[in-house]
């Protein structure tokens, strides 16, 4: 006889991953935007003093490269897949029962439906004017945000619910739970 006390499976963690990854990209591309406008303004000052040849500023231009860069936008992919990744080997470590499933589904269709409302609010905030500049050098965090994070959210459920509740255990009565 299995013990379901205690055992509340993985049903939090679709809810929390939809609101981190949004979170993630949003703070990265405002960091991007601020980091670009400090480092900008301290090129000009090193440009227009005695700092003009000195190390300091080279290095300066070399992390502006860095930033002007898309290796932001490749940081919150790796985060994605690293997460999702997560998602998945605790989705198949976890033991949950199978009547969690119905209450697995309603919480993903209220996850499906906040994705969707945080990627209409991911529009609104890349159409400001402070960082529509910003959002091109991110691409792949505009690409997942905006148009396809509901599908993404879509395929992250379906995948953590066939993890879930598709393992086969052995060793308990039958051979399945």
């Amino acid at each position: 006889m299995m013990k379901i006390k205690n055992k509340k499976g993985d049903i939090p963690s679709i809810i929390y991953f939809i609101a981190i990854i949004f979170a993630i990209g949003v703070v990265l591309l405002v960091f991007s935007n601020l980091f670009s406008a400090i480092y900008g303004s301290l090129d000009t000052y090193f440009e227009n003093s005695k700092y003009n040849d000195t190390t300091a500023h080279q290095t300066l231009e070399q992390v502006q490269g860095y930033e002007n860069s898309s290796m932001w936008d490749y940081v919150f992919l790796a985060i994605i897949v690293a997460y999702f990744l997560m998602l998945i080997i605790l989705g198949y470590s976890t033991q949950i029962n199978a009547v969690f499933y119905i209450i697995y589904g309603i919480v993903a269709m209220v996850g499906l439906f906040v994705g969707v409302a945080l990627s209409n609010a991911w529009e609104k905030i890349v159409e400001t004017d402070a960082l529509s500049g910003t959002v091109a050098r991110f691409p792949i965090t505009d690409a997942i945000l905006n148009n396809f994070f509901p599908l993404f959210i879509t395929v992250v459920i379906i995948t953590t619910m066939i993890m879930l509740f598709g393992k086969y255990y052995l060793g308990s009565e039958g051979g399945i739970r």
